[in-house]
């Protein structure tokens, strides 16, 4: 459903991870790949908000996971590694935008 803001912010999301990627392009990076494809992923879950909620989380545990590799190999971080960063923090927009309108849900549903 496009017209939900969180759909935007993932979408937001994965197209900045893929930048990251095909920017840096080593192997570490399928960390990001596997997270742009989980936004994309949960997109299509519209239906099934907790589960959105839930990929949301394991999203960024994948960027943060990714940061921490690269700490590992690398240990600073230039003007591209930050993209993953902001990716963080629209997934994370996103999921408290899927947890809103869970509670929105399940507010209609005790009024019935």
């Amino acid at each position: 459903m496009i017209q939900r803001k969180q759909t935007l912010f993932l979408l937001l999301a994965a197209i900045l991870v893929l930048v990251c990627i095909f920017l840096r392009l080593e192997w570490i990076d399928v960390l990001l790949a596997v997270s742009a494809a989980l936004s994309n992923y949960t997109i299509f879950q519209y239906n099934r908000r907790i589960v959105q909620a839930r990929l949301c989380l394991v999203g960024m545990f994948v960027i943060l996971a990714w940061y921490v590799g690269l700490a590992v190999l690398e240990g600073v971080a230039g003007v591209t590694e930050s993209l993953p960063m902001v990716a963080v923090i629209l997934i994370f927009l996103a999921r408290k935008g899927i947890l809103d309108d869970e509670k929105l849900v399940r507010s209609a549903d005790r009024i019935r």
